[in-house]
């Protein structure tokens, strides 16, 4: 999954990836290759829809 956004959810994401512990175990089961403007996970394991949410729950968290 590519995600293509402002620079702040980028580094939203890095954040959440970063402080959190359930999306460091997302990270964990990703390659994540991260630009300025996006960020890819491309899986080494499968994910489930639910790590996609809390994703993106956790990411919430640290937009302005």
């Amino acid at each position: 999954m590519k995600i293509s956004a402002e620079t702040a959810v980028v580094k939203a994401i890095i954040e959440a990836l970063s402080s959190n512990i359930y999306t460091q175990g997302i990270a964990a089961k990703c390659e994540v290759i991260i630009t300025d403007k996006s960020i890819e996970f491309i899986p080494k394991e499968e994910l489930t829809p639910r790590d996609w949410f809390w994703l993106g729950y956790f990411v919430r968290e640290y937009m302005d």
